[in-house]
């Protein structure tokens, strides 16, 4: 397990949310996931409220201005001032991760 990955009293493996700390299920894929709270969230870097998707049934990804439904081209996202990374989850649905300098996407 990570930094971010614990146990629980139940002996299960949980992780932190890297924003706000509440512990979620241990998911090794994504190491740095946002829990549902703070993933409901995402703004640009102007403060823009973000809505990311699937394009379709098989999967795709799609970002948007919650305001005015314009797609905006790009996975990068900020969660109360944290720099964060949307993206496909593997089997359908939207992952949003912290995006730091030793990330992949940098």
């Amino acid at each position: 397990m990570d930094s971010s990955s614990k146990t629980d009293q139940a002996g299960e493996a949980v992780q932190v949310c890297p924003i706000c700390g509440v512990t979620r299920p241990h998911y090794s894929r994504y190491p740095r996931y946002l829990c549902r709270s703070c993933a409901s969230e995402p703004v640009d870097e102007s403060g823009r409220r973000l809505g990311f998707s699937n394009v379709g049934l098989s999967g795709g990804f799609r970002a948007a201005y919650m305001d005015t439904g314009e797609e905006r081209n790009s996975h990068i996202c900020f969660v109360r001032g944290i720099r964060c990374w949307a993206d496909e989850a593997r089997f359908g649905g939207i992952v949003i991760q912290t995006h730091g300098e030793t990330d992949e996407h940098v």
